[in-house]
């Protein structure tokens, strides 16, 4: 393997995935540092690289955050001179230059989930690109941002997930069902957007798993992103992750239970070296949310 430490044990059989998917977030970085773009690890990935020195053992992705700014800096770049022969770039929930997230998909191979396996879309191993936004001082102004990012991640689940969700966010996506592709998409992500320009203490993170109080962080953790060590290479995380760990994850020293490691794996099957193509349209992009 080209990027894991030697002598790791193989124990959830990820090692040759996590490598290949470490091979693609070296030549963001790159790229990254190539274009004067900022990025940092973020989630389990950065908790990775505080509590293991590089990936989560049973991990079998990796998260990166951008601010919408560098992002779009990003994606312009890459449109002009990335390595389009290498790399697929991904926009999800993309409206008017808005997106949901983005993934960086690694041509000629496969990553299969089951909630979008028979979907025509790229299906490559890829980096997860998370838009870090701006977040006002103000409570209601939060929960406003807050309710209409959870919003458009509701619209996306409703077209892609088939039970896996029970209780009243079960209910709720059932709801969302009932409602036409992507309406009030492009609404809900103005209103993510739209302190992208204020001077605010916060950033947050609504369109991932975090719920409120634990998807918003104080700026100044980010404003300084510095390397680490990830595996044998070294990656941007947060300038202050251990805040940044702290309040996402409260006491993240701690290993989760068996259940919760089973349900932070996302990938039903995957394949180094062959991709697997329903057309070459991948004419249900339009869905992904």
């Amino acid at each position: 393997m080209k990027y894991m430490r030697p002598n790791l044990e193989d124990k959830y059989g990820f090692l040759e995935l996590q490598d290949k998917i470490l091979e693609i977030m070296v030549d963001i970085d790159h790229f990254c540092f190539e274009y004067s773009i900022e990025y940092c690890l973020m989630g389990g990935s950065a908790l990775g690289a505080a509590r293991h020195g590089g990936f989560i053992p049973w991990d079998d992705d990796l998260d990166i955050f951008m601010t919408p700014d560098n992002y779009e800096k990003f994606r312009e770049q890459f449109q002009k001179n990335g390595n389009k022969d290498k790399y697929y770039l991904q926009e999800w929930g993309a409206t008017d230059g808005m997106v949901t997230t983005a993934k960086i998909r690694l041509n000629g191979s496969s990553y299969i989930e089951e909630n979008l396996k028979d979907w025509d879309i790229h299906h490559g191993i890829f980096i997860d690109i998370f838009i870090l936004h701006t977040c006002r001082n103000n409570k209601l102004q939060q929960i406003h941002q807050f309710f209409w990012a959870k919003y458009a991640i509701t619209m996306g689940l409703a077209f892609r997930e088939n039970g896996r969700h029970s209780g009243i966010r079960g209910f709720v996506i059932k709801i969302a069902q009932l409602l036409p592709e992507r309406f009030l998409l492009e609404h809900a992500l103005k209103q993510v957007y739209k302190y992208r320009n204020n001077k605010t203490d916060y950033y947050c993170n609504f369109l991932g798993k975090a719920v409120f109080k634990k998807g918003i962080y104080k700026r100044e953790w980010f404003d300084a992103p510095v390397y680490a060590p990830f595996e044998t290479v070294q990656l941007k995380v947060p300038g202050k992750l251990h805040e940044f760990l702290s309040e996402r994850f409260g006491d993240y020293m701690k290993i989760p239970s068996a259940d919760r490691i089973k349900y932070e794996q996302h990938a039903e099957y995957w394949n180094l070296n062959t991709q697997k193509k329903i057309s070459n349209d991948y004419r249900d992009e339009i869905k992904l949310i």
